[in-house]
Parts: C-alpha cells; structure tokens; sequence
C-alpha cells in the first residue's frame, strides 16, 4: 500500500482495487482525485452547465463520480499500462460526463415542441457555402419547400423522428423513449418520413439528384 503522502504507481492501483482489504482506502483517494477532474471539466470546458451555481456543479460531479467508479471497478483488471492508472481512470469520469450531459440535453425535448412550427429545420445551412446568388436562391426555395412537406405531409411522429434526429442530432435511444417505443419503430417512422419527404420534392420536379447537387453534394 502507498505510504502517506506518496502518489501509488500504476500498478500499486490496480493491485489495491483489486485487494479487498485495501480497496476502501484506494476508493475513497481515487474519488477524491476524480471528483477534482470531472470539476475542472465542468466549470472550465462545459458552457452548458455554466448556469449551475458552485453546489450544483459539485453534485453533478458527485454523481458523475459514482458512476465512473463503478465502470472502474469492472473494468479493472483489464487495465494494460498503456497509460497511467489516473489517466485511465480519467477517461472513464469524463467518458460518463459527457454521455450523461448528451442524453440530459435531449431529456427536455418534447413532441409538442419539435412539432412546432417554430423550430427552424434547416438552420445548418449558410448562404456563405454557395457559389452564387442564384444557387442562394434555388436553395432558399428548395429548404422552404422541404419544410412545408415535413409540416404538413409528415404524421406527428415521423416529424418528430425525422427531425429530432437528422436536424437536431438526437440519439435514437432518446427518441424512442420519448415516443415509448423501440428504436426499430424510431428508424421505421424516419424511413418512412424519408419517403414522403422524397415524394413530396418529386411532386414539385425536384429529384434526390436535384437537391444533392444545388447542396453541392457529390
């Protein structure tokens, strides 16, 4: 076991993790380590939880933590000293952080609001990527078309599937529980949206080939 005061080597870690006896007090210094990281993620190089006051970020942290702790202990003995213990283990907290924000963010999403006609569809597209004025045009035209056939050709859930996860990047997990379904369903409802939307562009003469091209696509 590390004496006080001194750092444990990588493999004094994994040895007192695995020790029974040892592991408590090996836990309770590698929490304090991870607690201390996951922070410093938080406040320094996550503005969407800049709005949490300090005893928020910390509790967010504390859950963040357990988490973590526990995927390290399964993960354990499958450590290879490929880097330091506490660099591994790092990776874990922030790897639980970051999924655990993503999903979080996704948890606020609501049918009625994506089905809104308020939510823009097509925002990821700049007038600074065409070539010229005229192909602006033809763009502009195509994009408010593409939305009218999502409003108003699409039932509620494929709009909500379709939009959620091609527009606003979703994860299908998350959509699926919002819309208590199974992911199957979720990429059925986008495939079928994805029909209607095609059959809605060729009822105004556009074709895939069409809209690939004024997108610059190959």
């Amino acid at each position: 076991m590390a004496s006080l005061g001194q750092p444990r080597s990588s493999e004094q870690w994994v040895a007192e993790l695995l020790d029974r006896e040892a592991r408590t007090k090996a836990l309770v210094d590698l929490r304090e380590y991870l607690l201390r990281a996951v922070y410093v993620y938080l406040n320094r190089h996550r503005d969407d939880v800049s709005h949490l006051d300090r005893r928020e970020l910390e509790q967010l942290a504390e859950d963040f933590v357990q988490d973590a702790l526990l995927q390290i202990l399964d993960k354990v003995d499958t450590f290879r000293g490929e880097s330091k213990f506490t660099t591994w283990a790092y990776r874990f907290v922030i790897n639980v952080a970051a999924t655990e924000l993503r999903l979080h963010r996704w948890r606020t999403l609501s049918l009625e609001r994506l089905v809104s006609d308020d939510i823009p569809l097509f925002t990821f597209v700049g007038d600074e990527r065409a070539p010229d004025p005229e192909t602006v045009a033809v763009r502009n035209q195509i994009l408010d078309l593409m939305g009218r056939i999502i409003r108003e050709d699409l039932t509620e859930r494929q709009r909500f599937a379709l939009v959620s996860i091609h527009f606003q990047g979703v994860p299908v997990p998350v959509v699926a529980r919002e819309l208590e379904t199974s992911p199957n369903n979720v990429y059925k409802l986008v495939h079928d949206a994805r029909k209607k939307l095609k059959q809605g562009l060729e009822r105004f003469h556009y074709s895939e080939a069409d809209v690939l091209a004024i997108f610059g696509e190959p």
